[in-house]
């Protein structure tokens, strides 16, 4: 099963530099985290990075706000997979609406036609979350619980925003195994906020969740998505180790190693 980086993991970095230590880490490929950079959105730049560092880009990420383009989400995410299907990019992760915002009109509409492009649109489960009402706090439908992405076909199961949302991951997985189609990966000490801790260094049980995956017939690829400052940003050496630290992780647990790590 390939194991890849999303390269949202250093975004502080220059998207070449970060490829980089993927490709010398030994990763399988990387996700592109779009943002405000051209550099990320652009097909003739991407496809010069993954033929200069010899891995692929075998997922996008649409940018969290507007990006590079300037569009909203929904033209954005549209956007997004007409790029995808130009350069082979099998998967792109996509952002459900936030609380308070019809998710079966998103569903009906820009999830729709982005799918009408050909490539696999994999809705991500979210943390936990509320939106303000006029009247103060009102409970919404954010996708943070596996239900609320059942029925929404292809889907992204994140592992650090199950920890925030206080779910049982392997529960997740057994809710949602026929749908997966991109995992995110990385740990939480499950004691609140969205943390993409190394793996292993947390509470989640990172390694029974990986090996389930691995004895499924799960189609998709293990993205590791972390954070700079778990990656000890922004001294080179120590990223670098960090990045292969925590793919080795990954192929062991995907091999057969299930012991948990302790917390740390």
């Amino acid at each position: 099963m390939p194991v890849v980086f999303s390269t949202g993991s250093l975004y502080p970095f220059g998207l070449d530099r970060i490829y980089a230590w993927a490709a010398e880490a030994g990763y399988d490929g990387v996700e592109i985290m779009m943002d405000e950079r051209w550099d990320t959105h652009q097909a003739g730049y991407l496809d010069h990075l993954a033929e200069k560092h010899g891995i692929p880009i075998l997922a996008f990420h649409p940018p969290l706000r507007r990006g590079a383009w300037n569009l909203g989400p929904a033209e954005t995410l549209v956007r997004v997979a007409r790029l995808a299907r130009s350069m082979e990019v099998p998967v792109v992760v996509a952002h459900p609406p936030p609380p308070g915002r019809p998710l079966e009109r998103w569903k009906t509409g820009p999830l729709r036609e982005a799918r009408e492009q050909g490539v696999s649109i994999a809705v991500e489960n979210m943390p936990r979350s509320v939106a303000r009402g006029i009247f103060g706090r009102r409970r919404f439908l954010s996708c943070h619980l596996p239900e609320h992405l059942m029925g929404l076909g292809d889907v992204t199961l994140d592992t650090s925003h199950v920890g925030a949302s206080k779910v049982d991951l392997m529960r997740a997985h057994s809710v949602l195994a026929g749908q997966l189609r991109h995992v995110h990966l990385s740990d939480s000490d499950l004691t609140g906020g969205d943390q993409h801790r190394l793996p292993g260094k947390g509470r989640l049980p990172l390694r029974p969740f990986l090996g389930a995956l691995a004895q499924s017939s799960y189609p998709g690829v293990v993205s590791l998505e972390l954070k700079p400052w778990p990656l000890g940003a922004p001294d080179p050496g120590t990223i670098l180790g960090r990045v292969r630290e925590a793919l080795e992780f990954a192929r062991r647990a995907l091999g057969g190693d299930h012991v948990e790590a302790r917390p740390g």
